[in-house]
């Protein structure tokens, strides 16, 4: 937990991600990185007639403005880092993370349509990065994260991945509640099988994390999750990406639809 990368577009939704991202890297001891990437890929062509990709240096130095004031005001190591590039934004930012063991992203929903049926362009770099990616919204301001929403099926999957988000939670001295979505129908032997399994993760992790469980009976995942959120307060929602059985309900991506609706930060990490 040595480095965390926050890309910018120097947009109201970055400044608020980069601020979220200075507290935890004060909070962990961290050194923070911010990214702007200039894609041609991506430029219209009013763009280019305008000359916005030839700006490159210009916003090279805002950007290490932006990083000095930000170490200053955190009182945290903060460098900057600009790069043109001739592909999409979210694969270049994915590529640019695996250097580091955490990436924060601002993130307003679904921008429109297009966005609320294909995804957010925060959940394609999601679903490029090889490292965790913090999802943060507009409204969220960094406050202490002790209560960690996990949601997962653990008994259907027969395990509980904490590879990338155990990290964290350590050094935050966090609590982990284990949410567990399933369908209303269910059986007594089921409900046993469930309960043996919470006692064997309790003792697994007992020395290295607080764990709770708790169970929700309904037939949609994806409201019950963003409900149990809005009810509980919880500090943040984890996410394990190779959670397939999860992820394809409804012919959606639940990390998708969550990164859409979420008023909450979103810890999206890989088994």
């Amino acid at each position: 937990m040595k480095r965390i990368l926050c890309p910018t577009d120097f947009s109201d939704i970055a400044h608020n991600a980069i601020a979220f991202a200075a507290k935890l890297a004060q909070r962990t001891a961290a050194e923070l990185v911010l990214l702007n990437v200039q894609s041609v890929f991506d430029l219209t062509p009013v763009d280019m007639i305008r000359g916005k990709a030839l700006t490159i240096e210009a916003l090279a130095r805002q950007l290490e403005a932006q990083s000095m004031e930000v170490s200053k005001a955190f009182k945290i190591s903060c460098y900057s880092e600009i790069q043109p590039v001739a592909s999409s934004l979210a694969k270049n930012i994915a590529s640019a993370a695996r250097e580091y063991d955490l990436l924060v992203m601002g993130t307003n929903g679904a921008d429109d349509y297009y966005q609320a049926v294909f995804g957010s362009n925060a959940y394609h770099v999601v679903r490029q990065s090889s490292i965790p990616v913090l999802l943060v919204p507009l409204e969220c301001s960094f406050t202490e994260i002790k209560q960690i929403i996990y949601a997962f099926d653990y008994l259907k999957d027969g395990k509980l991945p904490f590879r990338q988000l155990l990290p964290w939670v350590k050094n935050l001295q966090s609590e982990i509640c284990v949410l567990d979505v399933m369908v209303e129908s269910f059986s007594a032997r089921a409900e046993d099988e469930r309960i043996m399994m919470q006692e064997q993760l309790k003792a697994l992790y007992e020395d290295e994390v607080a764990l709770r469980f708790d169970t929700i009976r309904s037939a949609d995942v994806i409201e019950s999750i963003n409900r149990y959120m809005l009810k509980t307060n919880a500090d943040m929602l984890a996410l394990c990406t190779h959670h397939h059985g999860l992820l394809q309900l409804f012919h959606k991506s639940v990390i998708r639809a969550i990164s859409s609706m979420a008023r909450y930060p979103v810890f999206v990490f890989h088994e």
